[in-house]
């Protein structure tokens, strides 16, 4: 169907062969192009009333704020799922696949009701100066400092993608505690996006313990971390929500409270990034359903 187009743009021989042809051509294959259209077309029912008749039928989890309609696919056995071959059993596995970005409205990016508002002065970031030796003694001193201090914990956290799976992982350094580490191991996301998702997971965990004051977290996406204070519509935002509910609490807590996030790029094997970075690699995964191991 492509082949007189590709070869009115290339200029090639009839004989050429139409794959390569269009390639040369900048032409995506049918295949992909239909498969492309067809995936949106699944996504339409996001966009549909809770009421509407389809939206019954899918899947209960899908919708949030929605009950488990008699005829929904949720009533059906997995043996029944795989013999029932239809564009509602395809719509329902392609909005499992969906996960909510953006919320417009939230409280927390009100104007006046923002975290860079209202507690400016309790975070701060570092970012690596091109001096790299004096920043990394910088660095050395301040993890001292914390890590002899009772009320303060630091956080270092890494991601990397390996057989087409995102492991991400973090440590957390406590005074006179054992180190804890968390794995989150999930599909269909990139580095950029588990980055916040496991900062967020870090400073849940320390924001929970009510004798701490001061949190260290060390990254080396501080880029991407920075956009957790950013109130404009970003693909991070669902994360942004969560870490300034957590941060508010805590910045309400105590005056003195404060973060601080340090930008420690890997190339620079610093030791305690360098331990989770090293164990992020080590790791080998397979392809599974979003879990968490602790």
């Amino acid at each position: 169907m492509q082949q007189r187009v590709a070869l009115w743009i290339s200029g090639a021989f009839c004989t050429s062969p139409t794959p390569g042809i269009e390639a040369i051509s900048g032409l995506v294959s049918i295949h992909l192009h239909l498969r492309k259209l067809y995936s949106r077309f699944l996504l339409c029912e996001l966009s549909l009333l809770s009421n509407y008749i389809i939206s019954n039928i899918l899947s209960s989890k899908n919708m949030q704020e929605r009950s488990c309609h008699i005829s929904s696919i949720d009533y059906l056995t997995a043996k029944q799922r795989i013999q029932l071959k239809s564009l509602l059993i395809d719509m329902n596995n392609k909005c499992n696949e969906f996960f909510p970005s953006f919320s417009f409205f939230n409280k927390e990016f009100e104007p006046g009701n923002r975290l860079i508002d209202l507690f400016s002065d309790c975070f701060s970031f570092y970012f690596c100066s091109p001096n790299s030796e004096k920043y990394i003694e910088k660095l050395d001193e301040i993890i001292f400092r914390a890590s002899s201090n009772p009320s303060s914990t630091i956080v270092a956290s890494d991601a990397s993608i390996k057989n087409h799976v995102t492991t991400s992982i973090l440590h957390i350094h406590s005074y006179n505690k054992p180190v804890i580490k968390t794995l989150h191991r999930a599909i269909n996301v990139t580095t950029t996006e588990a980055e916040p998702f496991t900062i967020c997971c870090g400073i849940n965990q320390a924001v929970t313990n009510q004798d701490v004051n001061h949190i260290v977290v060390i990254t080396d996406s501080l880029y991407t971390t920075k956009k957790i204070f950013d109130s404009f519509v970003h693909p991070y935002q669902i994360h942004s929500a969560t870490i300034s509910q957590e941060l508010r609490e805590f910045f309400s807590r105590d005056s003195r409270n404060r973060i601080e996030f340090w930008d420690c790029p890997s190339k620079q094997k610093w030791s305690l990034h360098y331990s989770v970075n090293k164990d992020t690699k080590s790791i080998v995964s397979t392809l599974s359903f979003p879990c968490k191991s602790s």
